[in-house]
C-alpha cells in the first residue's frame, strides 16, 4: 500500500527530541497505536425495558465504521454487587454488561472494562451517600467481587482497568497524594489478585490517572504496584484545567523515565479517555496529530481511547490518517 508522508507539526517534533535516550527503538516505519472508543453500553440511557434501544446497535456499528477495534465500557461495582457477596449475572445491570460483550463480539470488536467506585457496605466509615468516598475501606474487599467477574466474564474481556482516574481526589475520598497512591496501589494489588484467580488470563490494566500524571506513576510504583498490573494506563485529556506540565502528551517521556526506573520500561501504555482540546473545535487534524507523535516517538503507546463526544470531521480524519497504513499496534 503506498503511504503519504505526514508532516510533524513544530508540537511534534519537540515531543520526538524529547525522548529520554533508552528507549525502545523504533522500527523504519512503524504503525500506529489502535484505535478504541468509550461506549456507554452499560448506562440507562441505552436501555429500556431491560432491552437495548435502537442507539445502542447504531451508535457500534458507527464506531466499528470509523476503525475503531475497541470498546471502553464502565462497570460499576455498587451497581454489580449492591450486597456483599450477591454478584449475579441475570442481575439487570450485569445483563447489560453480557448484551454489551456479546454485541461487540459479533462486530469483531475488543472490549476493556473499567471498574470503579465501590457499595456502601464496603465503606462503613463514611456516609453512604458521600459521592467523595469511592475507595473501599478494606482493599481485600474488592476480591471476591473481582474473581467472581473474571470467572463469569473473562473469556469475553480483553482487559480489566481498575478505576477511573485514581489520582483525583474526587474519585478516591483521599485527599493526600501519597496516601491516595499507596492504597490506590493496594486496591490494584487485590483486584488484580481476584481476577486472575477467576480467569488466569486476565489482563490487568493501572487504572488510567487523569493527565499524563507522572508523579502519580510514580508514587504507584514506589508503593509496589510494578508486579500487579499488565499495562499501563494514561488519559491525557487535553484540558486547561490539568496541573502545569502533566496534561499534554508531551509529557509522556518523563512516564516512560518512571517505567524505567522501575525496570519496566517495556511495558504497554494504553489512553484509556484521550480527547483533543475542545478550544479548537474546528481543527480537524486535532486527534491525528497525537497519534502521529505516539507511532513515531513511542512505541510503548499501543491504544488510544477517544473520550465521548468527538465530531464526525474528526473521526473522519482519524478514519483516513490510519486508511495510510497496513495496520496497527498490537494491544499487548
Amino acid at each position: 500500500m503506498r503511504r503519504r508522508t505526514f508532516v510533524v507539526s513544530a508540537a511534534g517534533a519537540a515531543l520526538a527530541t524529547t525522548t529520554p535516550t533508552g528507549a525502545p527503538a523504533l522500527a523504519a516505519d512503524p504503525l500506529p497505536p489502535s484505535l478504541g472508543a468509550r461506549f456507554p453500553g452499560t448506562g440507562r440511557g441505552y436501555w429500556r425495558g431491560g432491552r437495548p434501544r435502537s442507539a445502542f446497535h447504531r451508535h457500534l456499528d458507527t464506531l466499528r465504521a470509523y476503525g475503531v477495534g475497541l470498546v471502553r465500557v464502565d462497570v460499576s461495582w455498587p451497581k454489580s454487587e449492591r450486597r456483599r457477596g450477591r454478584a449475579r449475572a441475570g442481575h439487570p445491570y450485569n445483563r447489560r454488561l453480557g448484551v454489551v460483550l456479546d454485541a461487540a463480539a459479533e462486530r469483531g470488536v475488543d472490549v476493556l472494562v473499567t471498574l470503579h467506585d465501590s457499595p456502601a457496605w464496603a465503606r462503613p466509615g463514611a456516609a453512604s451517600r458521600d459521592p467523595s468516598a469511592r475507595f473501599p475501606e478494606d482493599p481485600e474487599a474488592v476480591r471476591p467481587w473481582a474473581e467472581w467477574l473474571g470467572a463469569t466474564y473473562g473469556d469475553r474481556v480483553r482487559a480489566w482497568e481498575v478505576w477511573r482516574e485514581p489520582n483525583l481526589p474526587d474519585a478516591t475520598g483521599v485527599t493526600g497524594p501519597g496516601e491516595r497512591a499507596a492504597r490506590y496501589a493496594a486496591l490494584l494489588r487485590a483486584c488484580s489478585a481476584g481476577l486472575k484467580t477467576g480467569h488466569p488470563g486476565a489482563v490487568v490494566v493501572l487504572g488510567g490517572p487523569r493527565h499524563t500524571d507522572h508523579r502519580f506513576v510514580r508514587d504507584v510504583y514506589a508503593a509496589g504496584a510494578r508486579d500487579h498490573f499488565d499495562v499501563l494506563a494514561l488519559r491525557p485529556r487535553q484540558d486547561p484545567g490539568a496541573p502545569p506540565g502533566v496534561r499534554q502528551v508531551a509529557n509522556f517521556p518523563a512516564v516512560a523515565e518512571v517505567m524505567r526506573a522501575y525496570r519496566d520500561g517495556d511495558k504497554p501504555v494504553w489512553w484509556t479517555d484521550f480527547a483533543a482540546a475542545a478550544s479548537a473545535p474546528e481543527d480537524p487534524g486535532a486527534l491525528v496529530r497525537p497519534f502521529e507523535l505516539a507511532r513515531l516517538a513511542h512505541p510503548q503507546i499501543r491504544l488510544g481511547v477517544l473520550a465521548p463526544g468527538v465530531s464526525p470531521h474528526r473521526l473522519a480524519a482519524l478514519r483516513d490518517y490510519f486508511q495510510r497504513y497496513d495496520g496497527r499496534r498490537p494491544l499487548l
